[in-house]
């Protein structure tokens, strides 16, 4: 059944299970016994563990010079570039705060302001709204590379004694993680130092990772993962080995594991689910170097792991937590033989963590039964940064002790008789849209700040399929339609903020005290089909030998996955679509025409008409006005960023 996750003992480095060792003395120490173990891997450049000691120490000193003591945000895609930054920054005695360097400039400026930075660690050119801050390139100061044949041992020891001396007895100073809000000013979560070397402590302990281990960093930087990607491997002396970007589609990822022999993962629940379906599809195995695969950021299901055991004999631990709670503080594992339908259970809390199912009233709810979960423990976070009313609503007394605290997480959740719990949704206005915790009144916070735009709301839908869409409704004081206010919001909001359309109403209409009538906003807007539109849910064999036909089918197969009708000259991503509704359309359309589609055609061809000559006549003929947005990609950039489990 899903139970608690095991610790393994004695399977952790000794270095860091040393008394009075720090996370950068763990890191230093490996860096002395085995300065030629891999470290980290970024495609075909690799840094050693003494490379990566001697580049992190020298732009330890460079932030050292340049933040003045203040936090240093890290704008840098996955790779070798991203862990020597982080290392750097933790080095230097600071918070860091990572950024995803595709979001919006505006974005980016509003969280680096509120967090008090000074110095961004970055590379190329940046954009305007960024001038103000101090840009500082992640080789900075950086001692021989990897290849240049020169002796590392004095860089490594000369960086050993500036990480020992900037982490002194309390180690990394944390760092901040931003969280959607409802005003849509940032909310930035503040995660001590303490929590962080604790969290790296414990997962390597529950994971079991040891130097021999290849461990994948697949979350988008600014997604707090990449703490639980990063820090414990490299505390545990193993190999970070960065996805490429944009990240492989679902039908790439078995190969890259392959190829890079990765043995621990850790992916959103909503990838798992479009891989395995990948998996039974091709009716492939996960490669025998998977040992572990570890999921979160939405609910698991049962269905999906009895279809993982039947492609992998790894460990399948379903992780819980939130970026109040220093990313994972539940955890529990796969081991019963028939699954039944349902969500997974989150397992039990984390060594040293403490989670409470309470009623209304403050009252423990007796077990089994279903409440509100609480967490409390080493893992919750100072609070947020600069506000101290939200973080007095979030961070509530101890119901034993008020000297102590408890995170509210807004979870509803049932606890077994055994202890087991399982999260069942929230409570509240957030919802979780592939991996992204998303508070609906940023969108609408968003849109005001759009010049003609008097009046917005934002409404949660599900789609045919259970998907959750993001429909946002504007009042504007000049003539606009919604497609272009959709348009003007993604220079404002990431991706996963994006409403799937944006409606322009006359008025928005309201109940008796004032309060917008949901009831009574319409739905979204359906595009009309086009006279070559053919939504037929499945195919004529004869209908997908022309150009014509395969526009209409493809047509029909987005009509299904965004629960709305596609014309064949519609761009999808305009509709809404994303990289993991193009990994479904990819998968039925190739068992349709018997061969693999390349995921990269889709993101490429972003209309019916479009793929559908690029398939049927090859990439020459396909239609050279048809444009190409910068939006999938972007997207698809995006399936591991977030701010909950």
């Amino acid at each position: 059944m899903f139970a608690s996750a095991e610790v393994v003992p004695g399977r952790y480095g000794d270095q860091f299970r040393s008394p009075g060792l720090s996370f950068l003395d763990a890191v230093t120490n490996h860096a002395r016994t085995a300065p030629g173990h891999t470290a980290v891997i970024d495609g075909e450049r690799s840094l050693s563990y003494g490379e990566l000691l001697a580049a992190a120490g020298a732009l330890s000193q460079t932030l050292k010079e340049t933040c003045g003591g203040r936090p240093v945000a890290v704008r840098l895609r996955r790779g070798a570039d991203l862990v020597t930054a982080l290392l750097a920054v933790a080095a230097a005695g600071v918070p860091f705060l990572a950024v995803d360097p595709e979001a919006p400039a505006e974005h980016t400026r509003s969280a680096l302001t509120g967090a008090g930075v000074r110095a961004l660690v970055t590379e190329g050119p940046v954009p305007a709204e960024l001038a103000g801050f101090a840009t500082v390139p992640p080789d900075s100061g950086s001692g021989p590379g990897p290849a240049s044949g020169r002796d590392t041992g004095p860089v490594v020891a000369a960086s050993a004694s500036a990480s020992a001396s900037a982490s002194g007895d309390t180690g990394p100073a944390g760092y901040l993680v931003r969280t959607s809000g409802s005003t849509g000013a940032p909310k930035l979560v503040e995660v001590s130092g303490s929590a962080l070397e604790r969290h790296a402590r414990t997962m390597g302990e529950v994971y079991g990772l040891e130097p021999r281990d290849r461990v994948l960093q697949f979350a988008n930087p600014a997604f707090d993962v990449v703490v639980e990607e990063v820090f414990p491997t490299l505390a545990a002396g193993a190999t970070v080995v960065a996805a490429p970007h944009p990240v492989p589609a679902p039908s790439e990822l078995t190969d890259f594991l392959a190829h890079h022999g990765v043995t621990v993962l850790n992916l959103p629940t909503p990838y798992w689910r479009e891989w395995v379906a990948e998996l039974d599809c091709g009716g492939r195995r996960v490669p025998d170097t998977v040992r572990l695969l570890v999921i979160g950021s939405d609910m698991g299901d049962g269905d999906t792991a009895r279809r993982w055991r039947g492609h992998s004999g790894a460990r399948l631990v379903n992780a819980y937590g939130a970026s109040e709670t220093t990313v994972t503080c539940a955890v529990g594992e796969d081991t019963r033989e028939e699954e039944p339908a349902g969500a997974l259970p989150v397992g039990r809390p984390l060594p040293g963590v403490e989670a409470f199912v309470l009623a209304e009233d403050g009252s423990e709810v007796a077990a089994p039964g279903t409440g509100e979960l609480y967490i409390g423990g080493w893992c919750l976070a100072e609070g947020y940064l600069g506000d101290a009313e939200r973080t007095g609503a979030a961070f509530v007394p101890h119901p034993s002790d008020p000297s102590l605290r408890l995170y509210r997480t807004r979870d509803r959740a049932r606890r077994e008789a055994d202890g087991v719990i399982t999260v069942l949704g929230r409570i509240d206005g957030e919802v979780n849209i592939r991996g992204h915790r998303v508070n609906p009144s940023e969108v609408s916070a968003a849109l005001l700040r759009l010049d003609g735009v008097t009046a917005a709301h934002t409404l949660v839908r599900r789609d045919g399929r259970g998907e959750v869409r993001l429909t946002a409704y504007a009042v504007t004081a000049t003539r606009q339609d919604g497609p272009a206010l959709r348009e003007r919001l993604g220079g404002l909001l990431p991706g996963h903020l994006l409403p799937a359309e944006v409606v322009v109403l006359d008025v928005l209409p309201v109940t008796a005290n004032g309060k917008v009538d949901e009831t009574l906003l319409p739905p979204p807007r359906e595009v009309p089909p086009t006279p070559a539109d053919a939504p037929a849910a499945s195919a004529e064999v004869s209908a997908l030998q022309t150009a014509e036909g395969l526009a209409g089918h493809l047509a029909g197969l987005w009509s299904a996955e965004l629960d709305r009708a596609v014309g064949v000259d519609d761009n999808v991503f305009d509709l809404g679509a994303h990289s993991l509704m193009l990994a479904g359309v990819r998968r039925r359309l190739s068992a349709d025409l018997g061969r693999e589609v390349p995921s990269i055609a889709l993101f490429t061809h972003t209309t019916p008409r479009a793929l559908a000559r690029f398939l049927h006549e090859g990439e020459a003929a396909a239609d050279p006005h048809v444009s190409r947005p910068t939006a999938p990609n972007r997207l698809r950039a995006r399936r591991a960023s977030g701010g909950t489990r």
